[in-house]
């Protein structure tokens, strides 16, 4: 069915005229701007919704991969590479920016500490990949 952009006009200027008589042609304006106000309000609200949302999902990234990182440390260790110094160094770099163990450190600092647990963690895959398959007893693939 095609549009017709006469009709279209017209059915719109219909609507607006119940709207205005709904409303009140006295009131309109102020309907229009508090309307606005309200959505300001509640876009707000959602961005400061996912703002929090937010800090969580990183703060549970961080965790996640920061013990990812010492999982493959240990594994790197058990199979001989170079795994402790890198483990140190990143172990002690994610407390000072996790605020060890301060839950309210801010968003930068656990997003800083995200980056170095995932920078360790890929610097260990690498690591392991590149020593040859990893085996369940620790030893070098065959």
């Amino acid at each position: 069915m095609r549009r017709d952009p006469v009709a279209l006009v017209w059915i719109g200027g219909l609507a607006l005229a119940a709207v205005l008589y709904v409303v009140g042609t006295d009131r309109f304006w102020f309907q229009i701007l508090n309307t606005l106000h309200l959505v300001g309000y509640w876009v707000g609200e959602i961005i400061a919704d996912l703002s929090g949302l937010t800090i969580e999902l990183v703060r549970a990234l961080a965790l996640g991969v920061f013990a990812t990182f010492v999982a493959l440390c240990w594994l790197a260790a058990r199979r001989g590479a170079a795994a402790r110094g890198i483990g140190l160094l990143v172990a002690l770099l994610f407390l000072v920016l996790a605020g060890g163990g301060d839950y309210g450190a801010g968003s930068a600092r656990w997003a800083g500490a995200l980056l170095v647990a995932g920078l360790g963690a890929a610097v260990m895959t690498r690591r392991l990949r590149t020593a040859g398959s990893v085996t369940m007893v620790g030893r070098p693939g065959r």
